[in-house]
């Protein structure tokens, strides 16, 4: 773990990259999460995403990695310098980059799967559905994970189910089942998003089996 956090610590840009990477792949544990925070990881990943683009992407994805799951965690994010972090990722739903957009995403989805209490505002959620929907359209590995980040999003979730009802979001993946020539994993993401936007409300059921 030490030599984890020095890499993060880092000014070298290809080191905190790397330390970047590890959290991805190894901080699978809620301890492994709070001791990454306690050590001030958070403050350095967040400095990360004013960084390259590849810089800003690891950070967004190592962030979401340390968050998920752990309100803990959540709430120290939020805190960090008058929720300015926060303001920062939320910006990044607007970046020019497909894979910047979803990292953000999933970021913001990680905070409000962790902590109900943050992130109700009726605003964030319309723009995060609508934000996925459009990424579905990418042709590449963006728009395989944005159907998994949808479900992550609306699962469970009454309001958000309804929310992408009146998006659209039914017809939209429906649209996408049509073709043919679909990868497995991209077909894969469209029916478990499909199954967790209608596992509440009749009308979204109703809206799919109307369209066969």
């Amino acid at each position: 773990m030490d030599f984890l956090l020095s890499l993060l610590r880092s000014e070298n840009e290809n080191l905190t990259g790397l330390g970047a990477g590890i959290v991805i792949h190894s901080c699978e544990t809620s301890d492994e999460q709070n001791i990454l925070c306690h050590a001030g990881s958070l403050e350095k990943l967040i400095s990360g995403l004013d960084g390259s683009i590849s810089q800003r992407d690891a950070s967004l994805e190592s962030l979401a990695t340390i968050l998920k799951n752990n309100p803990e965690a959540v709430s120290k994010f939020v805190e960090l310098q008058n929720e300015r972090a926060l303001r920062s990722v939320i910006e990044l739903t607007k970046d020019k980059y497909p894979r910047t957009r979803l990292l953000a995403c999933l970021c913001l989805i990680c905070i409000k799967n962790s902590s109900s209490c943050y992130l109700q505002d009726i605003g964030i959620k319309t723009k995060l559905i609508y934000i996925l929907l459009e990424l579905l359209d990418d042709s590449g590995q963006v728009g395989e994970e944005a159907s998994f980040a949808f479900s992550s999003l609306v699962a469970g979730k009454e309001d958000l189910q309804k929310l992408a009802f009146e998006a659209n979001a039914i017809d939209k993946f429906y649209n996408h089942l049509q073709n043919c020539a679909l990868h497995p994993k991209r077909l894969q993401g469209i029916f478990l998003a499909l199954a967790d936007l209608c596992s509440k409300l009749e009308c979204c059921r109703s809206k799919f089996m109307s369209l066969q």
